[in-house]
């Protein structure tokens, strides 16, 4: 029976990757892109084959954490319907190496584009537009106030009350919002409709902060709000939302269940290895444990703090402090408790293709599919290097103090404490939103380490898998400060 769901699954897993690949193939087909630099900000410029001599603009901005790439969706629609579209890499994101300080990085990279843009000999410089979520929606609400010029604006889960109260605002300003975001936007979006000539808002039932990017209810109402403005009538009423991303979450599925999959049918002929210490059945040792496991956050928010004021990544470098410290503490509690054969690691020749792997299997469907996952320049890929061992050293002492599944609520109560951290401001802010994504990430990886154990591998072997797995997407991701 086990023999037939583990070939159901090897199946079920190429299918799951051949349809996302070809999804993402096809994604872009009938667009045309190329990469450019302006003023030192990289931009990829995306329109159709068919695009009109002379026709509308929208210079499309990302939030923070964010990228060109993850707007992308909007190149797809619309490029589609006749508009050359832009899509920078602000300030401190992606590809662009200056660091991020404050909302007037974004807004003089992207009045930077918008000059490039108005020059372009098939754009109509009085037919641009603004269009950007987040963090770029308080940008393009600043750069459209300030250049009136500037025929639409469409701002995307705006929180920005010192944007929203800018006179005069932007020209012709949709603002839209998630329905589940909170109820706070409502009240700058009409503090922003106060102060321009004409506006309106909605609200976008069902999704969240960052599901509002790829419903198609925001592509169809925010190219239908710019068509207005710039006496524009596409041919095409193309709505592209969410085929791109729904192509790399196939993709991401079914590469992640392709590891796994292999990683159990490697157990023929290989022993059983033991999965790791067992919880102890002293009283006096339960307690130690115990100990370590509820002081291992304390320790973690100290060395966060250092970490944030250290390194040039604010959020990365308070998770390298966190996971640092709150390994570093499991480790002593397993040392006291086990002595030092606790710290012993088990490798076998599998922990490499399996980091390799594992780390592929989440890395190539986003870059792909969503967001940006290349490092750009010595600065990043020394941040991904000091979160991937700081990651390595919290998920050792998780298993150096209990064994799966046991770990697994060790994590938990590491990783509970950071977005109410943030909240009371003893964490960066940005980790409220950002923690859903580490926890899935601690996700694959614990899918990772089981499969190995079904494997009869040692619990360490899938540990360099986890550190990559979670250290590259955030650190790859998060802006450099």
């Amino acid at each position: 029976m086990l023999a037939v769901l583990w070939r159901v699954g090897l199946v079920a897993s190429v299918l799951l990757v051949a349809v996302g690949g070809y999804g993402l193939w096809t994604a872009g087909r009938g667009l045309q892109s190329e990469s450019v630099r302006v003023a030192g900000v990289p931009v990829e410029m995306v329109h159709g084959t068919d695009a009109p001599a002379r026709g509308p603009a929208v210079v499309v901005a990302h939030g923070y954490a964010g990228s060109g790439r993850l707007m992308r969706p909007f190149a797809d629609t619309l490029a589609r319907r006749g508009y050359v579209v832009a899509l920078p890499d602000l300030a401190g994101h992606a590809a662009n190496p200056r660091p991020y300080t404050d909302i007037a990085d974004a807004v003089r990279d992207l009045e930077s584009v918008v000059r490039y843009v108005r020059g372009l000999p098939d754009v109509d410089p009085d037919r641009v537009a603004l269009l950007g979520h987040s963090m770029g929606a308080s940008a393009v609400v600043r750069a459209g106030a300030a250049d009136q010029r500037i025929a639409a604006t469409v701002a995307i889960s705006l929180g920005d009350d010192e944007a929203a109260a800018l006179r005069p605002g932007p020209r012709n300003l949709l603002l839209i919002r998630g329905g589940l975001e909170p109820a706070g936007m409502a009240a700058v979006a009409d503090r922003a409709l106060a102060n321009t000539d004409h506006g309106s808002q909605l609200a976008v039932p069902f999704v969240e902060h960052v599901s509002v990017l790829f419903a198609d209810t925001t592509h169809r109402r925010a190219a239908r709000w710019i068509d207005d403005a710039v006496s524009h009538r596409p041919a095409l009423a193309a709505v592209e939302a969410h085929r791109r991303v729904a192509a790399g979450g196939l993709l991401l599925l079914g590469s992640v269940l392709l590891v796994a999959a292999v990683v159990v049918g490697s157990r023929r002929g290989v022993p059983v290895t033991p999965p790791g210490p067992p919880l102890p059945s002293g009283r006096t040792q339960l307690i130690w444990l115990a100990g370590g496991v509820a002081v291992s956050p304390v320790v973690g928010l100290v060395l966060g703090v250092a970490g944030a004021l250290v390194l040039p990544a604010v959020v990365t470098g308070y998770l390298v402090g966190y996971f640092l410290g709150a390994g570093v503490a499991l480790a002593v509690a397993a040392l006291v408790v086990r002595g030092r054969s606790a710290l012993v690691p088990q490798w076998t020749v599998h922990a490499v293709g399996l980091a390799v792997a594992g780390c592929a299997a989440v890395v190539v469907p986003v870059q792909l599919g969503l967001t940006t996952m290349l490092a750009h320049g010595a600065v990043r890929w020394g941040m991904v290097t000091l979160l991937a061992l700081a990651t390595a050293v919290l998920l050792a002492g998780a298993h150096a103090v209990v064994r799966l599944p046991w770990a697994v609520a060790v994590l938990a109560v590491v990783g509970l404490p950071l977005p109410v951290a943030a909240v009371v401001n003893l964490a960066p802010g940005f980790l409220v939103v950002v923690t859903p994504l580490i926890a899935g990430l601690f996700a694959v990886y614990l899918v990772l380490a089981a499969m190995a154990r079904r494997a009869g591998w040692p619990a360490w072997c899938a540990i360099p898998a986890g550190a990559l797995v979670v250290a590259w997407p955030v650190a790859a991701t998060l802006p450099l400060t």
